[in-house]
């Protein structure tokens, strides 16, 4: 289930550990090896965002978005450009003050396993090294194809079962946000 403010937590937590600047398709990787790890240990993304192939590899579909500008959404385009800027192909925090109350312990484990794995690797070397240890990513020859969970499930040697359950839960979980954010209208 994708949550605006733990996307925007998860983001300035890796851009804080890297001087508050980071290559935006740099961020794009480590937080989908940080999703794709989280869901290894608890079966849940950090995250909740969803993901395609692109040339350059998986790719969080709406963190993308953000990044370029185009989120369909306004009120949240705003909130994140309220944020974040770019500069060329770096990301920068515009504020060191964003609260990290959303990720839980557990979830900032993961990011700091992620990006001490690969801080010292730049945007290309990502770009290898999730072609090359990504089997759910399948090249788009230009386009963008949907990386659902239960391919990224199955690269990780979950059984069917497993699978089955992470996804009833899941979707459990979006039907309970919806009727929590029916409530709060």
């Amino acid at each position: 289930m994708f949550h605006i403010e733990k996307l925007i937590q998860a983001c300035n937590y890796l851009l804080k550990k890297n001087g508050f600047r980071l290559n935006y398709t740099k961020l794009i990787k480590l937080l989908y090896l940080a999703d794709k790890e989280a869901l290894r240990g608890s079966m849940q993304t950090i995250t909740g965002d969803s993901y395609v192939s692109m040339d350059n590899g998986p790719v969080l579909s709406k963190l993308y978005d953000l990044i370029k500008g185009t989120y369909r959404n306004r009120e949240i385009q705003g909130l994140w450009d309220s944020r974040f800027m770019k500069d060329d192909y770096d990301l920068i925090a515009a504020t060191e003050k964003i609260p990290q109350g959303e990720l839980s312990e557990y979830e900032t484990d993961v990011l700091d396993t992620v990006y001490e794995q690969f801080k010292d690797k730049d945007f290309l070397q990502m770009i290898e090294y999730v072609h090359a240890n990504c089997p759910e990513w399948k090249d788009p020859a230009g386009t963008s194809l949907a990386i659902e969970t239960k391919d990224i499930l199955q690269s990780l040697d979950r059984t069917p079962e497993e699978i089955e359950w992470a996804l009833s839960e899941m979707a459990a979980f979006e039907e309970e946000d919806k009727v929590f954010s029916s409530l709060a209208v």
